[in-house]
């Protein structure tokens, strides 16, 4: 009925009421309860903002700002809320707003950050972090935002924004992650279209192109996986968007300095530069990794070494995928699917010669999956996932190389299962009680396999 009362009233008649009615139509959206009166809500005010006066139009906008850019921060979602939805309706009309409203989104996010500079992602009730909903909606409103302005997304004027955007990647609540996820992921579609413009190397002056900021991400992306159960179709699709285009990009700039002489380019680096290597890695819980870049940073190494593990492009993107294989194996499907789902993109937008080097990383999981190695029950689906993806590894090597690669592979598994085996029966003599409870939990394991495996295998006659 507003909607009709709105459309087909006088103007007049509507700049005289405009200011009651958006007052009960914000009320409704910010407080009730029901999805479909709220979205109803949001569809009147767009309605509104476009069928009143210029005059009455600057009431309703200032009204906003009062919310949005004053003190209460019980106001700063409502306010971000109705101006997001002025963006829609103004469209490139809104930008003589963008200097006040940039500096507030900013400083939400930030706050948004601080609370929770821990980077723990299981925090028991999402509800009651402080500032999620407020840095909520303002990511809503800057994704509104740049879609109406996609000219201001490289601008040196919103790195602060993007820098706080990427660190929401680790924030507790799910919403400020796959928002971010979906921000970071309009960022790197922009660069993609500037690439086609650009030379390749400007690319890395890009704030988030640089490989510090590239492989942070990557990792955050990592821990993402590992912590949250369970995705929809679309963030899983973003995820590993914005992980194969990261892990990519990083590739691609591997004649950067910071790759050539990493041990020269250190003591250039900014601060916050030097933390994210450092932070990724502790992200990523890999010390040797860790303490292979240590040492090159440090000059350590020799760089004229052909060792792979003395390429700082290699090892930083080596170790990202050897922790996304571990991931697939010790998460559930859907974190499997994203894996290896990159992995097949990786392995098609890298060279062979380079493929051939990443795929000691990759083939482990994929060769685990595919042939029942993998210690828990694997859906037929994800076997066949695996195999196409080591099929299309295969293409990129040709059949030979390939070969040489999965039987290289084999072995060096091979010789750590013997290792581990000589392991245990050292233990077997040192330590009888603990390898009798480790016997133990080994059969419980596999008697939990053999029973979910029975019940997979009668669920399946029964659905036939």
């Amino acid at each position: 009925m507003l909607h009709t009362i709105i459309k087909k009233f006088p103007q007049t008649e509507v700049d005289r009421q405009s200011l009651s009615l958006f007052f009960h139509l914000v009320a409704r959206l910010v407080n009730d309860h029901d999805n479909k009166v709220r979205s109803m809500a949001g569809v009147a005010i767009k309605l509104l903002i476009g069928r009143v006066s210029p005059h009455q139009l600057d009431s309703i906008l200032n009204k906003c700002q009062i919310w949005y850019l004053g003190e209460s921060q019980q106001l700063w979602g409502v306010g971000a809320q109705v101006l997001g939805l002025s963006v829609e309706v103004m469209k490139k009309d809104f930008q003589k707003h963008l200097n006040s409203i940039l500096p507030k989104i900013k400083s939400i996010l930030q706050s948004a950050v601080s609370v929770v500079a821990d980077g723990e992602l299981d925090l028991p009730d999402e509800a009651t972090i402080p500032f999620w909903k407020e840095a909520y909606y303002s990511l809503v409103l800057l994704e509104k935002i740049l879609c109406q302005f996609p000219d201001i997304i490289l601008e040196r004027d919103l790195e602060d924004i993007w820098e706080a955007t990427c660190e929401l990647l680790l924030h507790p609540h799910t919403w400020l992650r796959n928002r971010s996820n979906h921000l970071i992921a309009m960022y790197i579609t922009v660069v993609t279209d500037t690439a086609r413009e650009h030379h390749e190397k400007r690319l890395g002056t890009l704030f988030l192109m640089k490989p510090s900021r590239l492989f942070m991400i990557s990792a955050s992306l990592c821990c993402q996986l590992e912590a949250q159960l369970s995705f929809h179709d679309a963030v899983s699709s973003r995820i590993t968007q914005n992980l194969v285009s990261a892990i990519c990009n990083m590739h691609s700039l591997k004649e950067r300095r910071e790759y050539i002489d990493p041990h020269s380019c250190w003591s250039t680096l900014g601060e916050s530069e030097r933390s994210l290597f450092l932070k990724a890695f502790q992200l990523l819980d890999s010390g040797k990794e860790k303490g292979l870049f240590l040492s090159l940073i440090s000059g350590a190494c020799d760089q004229n070494d052909q060792d792979d593990s003395k390429d700082l492009g290699f090892l930083l993107v080596s170790s990202l995928l050897k922790k996304m294989g571990k991931i697939a194996l010790l998460k559930e499907d859907i974190q499997m699917g994203i894996v290896f789902n990159s992995f097949r993109l990786i392995s098609s937008e890298i060279s062979p010669d380079y493929c051939r080097r990443y795929a000691s990383q990759m083939l482990p999981s994929l060769y685990k999956v595919s042939e029942g190695f993998a210690g828990k029950v694997i859906s037929d689906d994800m076997k066949q996932l695996a195999q196409e993806v080591c099929d299309s590894i295969k293409n990129k090597l040709g059949n030979q190389e390939f070969i040489a690669v999965y039987n290289e592979m084999r072995k060096s598994l091979k010789v750590k299962r013997e290792k581990r085996k000589r392991e245990e029966k050292v233990m077997a003599v040192v330590n009888p009680e603990r390898h009798a409870k480790r016997k133990l939990r080994i059969s419980a394991k596999h008697t939990a396999h053999k029973k979910r495996k029975m019940m997979s295998m009668k669920l399946g006659r029964w659905l036939h």
